[in-house]
């Protein structure tokens, strides 16, 4: 203990950080010999954690078909691998083990069935996981004429193999590297430094040694005489219990951000891409498994709900080279939903009603193509005011309804030029061939696979609708187990997830969204219909499209990274509660900083796509002291539950779920006397 106290002593205690290249290069002058550590002082893993790097590998030797077991139990099994070798290496005498005994034993034992390209692969993982770290690179490429440099490193890895990851990374010139795999002595034991003084044949004042441990690096070259540059390595928490229990891509996931440390944007917890990464590949990996399962080759991504989910399994494709074409259908409510309503009047008055909210009554049928000036023509006949305000849906619904019956032509023959573009669209997109296809969407009630059904007349078993998740009431004869799946509940089930889902089904609206607008409807430009988008409002417009943005360029960022640990070996599919581990405080328990940001980002609101609100109308206090069962009643029905609970109670009020701010306000109405 005395000696790594005294070895301690006179260290400065600084990260590298806070040391700039110049700094670290006026202390290496003078020695005629640099010794430098390489794993945490010239390298750095993009992981956490060594034992994450086995992750990746156990992925990499799945896909392989080099072992039988999940990822997760190839790490232990090559962790205990290890120790047992290296038990066999300490009996003959030697402080380290080779990779390839590790890798022998584990063949031995079953757990691997090619001991050499295994190895291969572990050490294909560490190529992807390793970078250099700036400034020791830059300080050791500026070194004095003359300054002799020695990469010495406790490894089981080879010399050869790290002198490969030295120079992938920018580790240029002249230099040797030492591995303990092959002396077999190490730094901890000292006897590597006593090898490579007689080695070296020169004096220990002559060597300045740079390394992070405290121990191998500073405690044990001081006791063989060397001189020393503590540099000490960031000190990165444990993995938390809840992450371990993840499935291994959300672990791995998890492992590099805790390396990164990513900033957030303005009032968010952490990065956006943290919430939603996993989910959104979980979603995409499912929809590929899905199509392989039901034998389907063409998926078609729904707008704007697949914009992301596509791009990601266009990248999983790319790697795997999975069998099927993968398509982008430009399709909304108003351009898909309103073409069929021909024969459903009200629901047709409902949908017009609901988009212009708030506007006069002469936008009413806008979504129709139909001029504003047409329509106030026909109101001003039906006795109406086509400056009056549609301020409530009933109000407007009325209204719609007797412009439908009061002018039927005119609506059938918008309705009709809707129908051909968006018909004339589909067929474009080879939509419209024979042979089944799927949609992908994150669903909620499947309203765009029934009415694309309904539209087109495809046969029964020819589109199938592939889901986040579909609420129970969306079963129907023409939607059902056959023909539609969900990936986190399917009709409802199971229930837990809905229910957590239901907490904020707008979240997903967010983060599923793209930067383009809404498709309003088709327009033929030369000889191809082609989709029409809505202008969202100005600022708010902007805003919502620089969330996306930022959130399309960062989960991206984490796939591709994730890729690069993986090398392509995507699993089938990743558990649902996994993907979910992130999003789900979001959706039940935010924090107040996280409601304030989320409520600055505009929501698309209508069918013409080009209105825009907020997440959440906080409830005044009067409010809750004057109607306090509408008050919760209110909260009940709201499209992001704990959000709007979060926006609305006070400080101090403790933050909590909605549930458990329902059931605690429901006591204490029944204690006041009130139900």
């Amino acid at each position: 203990m005395s000696e790594i106290i005294s070895g301690f002593r006179f260290l400065p205690r600084q990260r590298l950080s806070s040391a700039r290249p110049e700094e670290i290069v006026a202390r290496l002058a003078g020695f005629p010999v640099i010794s430098c550590d390489v794993f945490d002082t010239a390298l750095q893993r993009d992981l956490a954690r060594p034992g994450d790097v086995l992750l990746a590998v156990g992925a990499r030797a799945r896909a392989a078909g080099l072992i039988d077991c999940a990822p997760e139990a190839f790490r232990i099994l090559r962790e205990a691998a290890e120790g047992e070798t290296r038990r066999a290496a300490h009996k003959a005498g030697h402080d380290e083990v080779r990779i390839e005994e590790i890798y022998a034993y584990l063949a031995a034992c079953g757990a691997v069935s090619d001991a050499e390209a295994a190895a291969a692969l572990e050490f294909a993982a560490e190529r992807a996981v390793c970078r250099a770290v700036p400034e020791i690179r830059a300080a050791l490429a500026s070194r004095a004429p003359g300054q002799r440099l020695i990469f010495l490193s406790d490894s089981t890895l080879p010399g050869t193999w790290l002198a490969t990851l030295l120079a992938d990374n920018g580790y240029d010139g002249v230099y040797d590297v030492v591995s303990s795999a092959d002396t077999r002595y190490n730094k901890h034991s000292g006897r590597l430094f006593a090898w490579l003084l007689e080695h070296l044949g020169c004096a220990a004042r002559d060597i300045l040694h740079l390394g992070d441990n405290p121990i191998s690096d500073v405690a044990r070259a001081r006791a063989h005489g060397l001189a020393t540059y503590h540099r000490p390595a960031a000190m990165l928490g444990p993995e938390k219990e809840a992450v371990a229990a993840q499935h291994t891509a959300v672990r791995l996931m998890h492992s590099r951000r805790r390396v990164r440390r990513d900033a957030a944007p303005s009032g968010m917890e952490k990065p956006l891409a943290h919430y939603a990464s996993a989910l959104m590949l979980g979603f995409a990996l499912f929809a590929l498994a899905e199509a392989r399962r039901r034998g389907i080759r063409r998926l078609y991504f729904t707008a704007r709900d697949g914009y992301l989910p596509l791009a990601i399994a266009r990248r999983i494709v790319a790697k795997r080279g999975d069998p099927v074409e993968l398509h982008y259908l430009e399709v909304s409510r108003g351009a898909i939903i309103l073409p069929g309503l021909g024969e459903d009047p009200d629901t047709l008055a409902e949908m017009l009603s609901h988009t212009a909210s708030g506007a006069p009554l002469a936008n009413l049928l806008d979504p129709l193509g139909i001029t504003a000036d047409t329509t106030a023509q026909c109101l001003r006949e039906l006795g109406l005011d086509p400056m009056a305000v549609n301020e409530t849906a009933r109000f407007g619904q009325d209204v719609a309804r007797r412009l439908l019956v009061a002018d039927p032509t005119l609506i059938a023959s918008a309705l009709a030029v809707r129908r051909e573009a968006a018909l004339g669209y589909l067929a474009s997109e080879g939509f419209l061939a024979p042979g089944p296809r799927m949609i992908v969407d994150v669903g909620w009630r499947g309203s765009i696979q029934r009415h694309l059904a309904r539209l087109t007349g495809l046969p029964r078993g020819d589109l199938y609708g592939c889901y986040l998740g579909l609420l129970p009431e969306a079963l129907a004869p023409d939607l059902d187990m056959r023909t539609a799946s969900g990936y986190l509940f399917t009709f409802g089930h199971p229930a837990p997830r809905c229910a957590l889902a239901r907490e904020g089904l707008l979240l997903f609206e967010l983060f599923f969204s793209a930067p383009h607008g809404s498709v309003s409807h088709y327009r033929r430009i030369e000889d191809r219909f082609r989709p029409v988008h809505a202008e969202e409002e100005g600022r708010s417009g902007a805003a919502r499209a620089a969330f996306f943005a930022a959130l399309e360029r960062d989960c991206l960022a984490e796939i591709d990274a994730l890729d690069g640990l993986i090398d392509g070996a995507w699993p089938d599919s990743i558990d649902p509660d996994s993907v979910l581990f992130d999003f789900a405080p979001l959706l039940a328990r935010p924090s107040r900083r996280e409601v304030r940001a989320i409520n600055a980002i505009p929501f698309v609101h209508g069918l013409d796509g080009r209105r825009l609100s907020v997440a959440v109308n906080p409830v005044p206090l009067h409010e809750f002291v004057r109607y306090p069962k509408a008050t919760l009643q209110r909260l009940a029905n709201a499209p992001w539950r704990a959000g709007a609970v979060r926006a609305s109670l006070p400080w101090p009020i403790p933050d909590m779920t909605h549930r458990d701010f329902h059931h605690r306000a429901t006591r204490l109405l029944r204690l006041f006397g009130g139900r």
